[in-house]
C-alpha cells in the first residue's frame, strides 16, 4: 500500500460511490450527488398532523390512526422516488445512508420531547427478506439515534419487535383499499416480546396510504404500547383538488 494511502482510500478508488439516486459519481460521505441533492423536495412546516404533509398541501380527512403523528423529510416524488426504488429493487442499502440522515433531523426536530422506549421497524416476510437480502425499513431504522429525554433511558433498538406472515402481496404495487385488506391481520408481535406501556418509534421507507403503518401500529396498541409515533424518508403528496367541507 502506497504511503499516506489508507484501506479507505484504496477501496474507493477500486469502487467509486455512486449517487444512489442516478449512479453518477458521488462523494462516498453523502452517496447523493449535488446535481440531485438540488431536487430533493423537502416537507416544510407548518404539518398536518394527521397526515405529516405540510398544511398547504394536505387533502386528507383528518382522520385518526392508530399512530399518534407521522414526520417524514421529503415528499415521496422525483430523485428522492428513485433512491428508495433503488434501495428497494436495486439492491442499493446503501440509500438508507442519506436517507436515515434527513430522517434523523425530523426527528430531533419534531420528536425531541418524545420518551421514546423502543425503536422497531416495519417487518418484512421471511420470503421477501430472502429475495431482498435486507430489510430496508431495519436498515433505516438501525440509524436513528433519537436523543433521550432528560431523566429518560435512552431507547432500545429491536428489530423483530414486530414479524410479517409470507404470502402477501407487495403493498408497493396495490391501490390504497387493496393495501388495507392486504396487511390486515399480516403481522404478529415478536415472541417474547412485551410493549406493555412503552413508547415507541415506528420506522419505514415510505408512507403512502398509512395502511401498513396503521396496522403495525394497532398490533402494538392492541398489546399496550402507550403510543406509536412514525417516522419515513417520504410521505405520498396527493395532488388532487382540496375539498371544501360544509358548515
Amino acid at each position: 500500500m502506497a504511503k499516506g494511502m489508507t484501506f479507505r482510500n484504496w477501496w474507493s478508488v477500486l469502487y467509486p460511490a455512486t449517487c444512489v439516486c442516478c449512479g453518477e459519481p458521488a462523494d462516498p460521505d453523502r452517496l447523493v450527488c449535488p446535481a440531485c441533492a438540488e431536487t430533493f423536495l423537502r416537507i416544510t412546516p407548518p404539518f398536518c398532523p394527521f397526515c405529516g404533509v405540510s398544511l398547504c398541501d394536505c387533502r386528507c380527512r383528518k382522520r385518526p390512526h392508530a399512530y399518534e403523528r407521522v414526520v417524514a423529510p421529503y415528499y415521496y416524488e422525483g430523485r428522492v422516488r428513485d433512491a428508495i426504488l433503488h434501495m428497494k429493487f436495486r439492491g442499493r442499502e446503501d440509500a438508507a445512508i442519506p436517507l436515515a440522515a434527513a430522517m434523523q433531523q425530523v426527528v430531533e426536530a419534531q420528536y425531541f420531547d418524545i420518551p421514546f422506549d423502543l425503536i422497531t421497524c416495519v417487518p418484512m416476510s421471511r420470503d421477501s427478506y430472502a429475495r431482498r437480502g435486507f430489510n430496508q425499513a431495519e436498515a433505516l431504522a438501525r440509524r436513528i439515534h433519537p436523543d433521550p429525554v432528560p431523566g429518560h433511558p435512552e431507547p432500545v433498538f429491536d428489530g423483530g419487535l414486530l414479524t410479517k406472515k409470507s404470502g402477501e402481496q407487495m403493498q408497493h404495487f396495490l391501490g390504497a383499499e387493496a393495501r388495507r385488506q392486504n396487511i390486515r391481520g399480516a403481522l404478529r408481535l415478536g415472541n417474547g416480546r412485551s410493549v406493555a406501556g412503552k413508547t415507541i418509534l415506528l420506522v419505514d421507507d415510505i408512507v403512502t396510504t398509512g395502511a401498513t403503518a396503521g396496522e403495525c401500529a394497532g398490533i402494538l396498541r392492541l398489546h399496550g404500547a402507550k403510543a406509536v409515533y412514525v417516522a419515513t424518508a417520504a410521505l405520498t403528496r396527493n395532488t388532487g383538488p382540496q375539498k371544501v367541507h360544509k358548515k
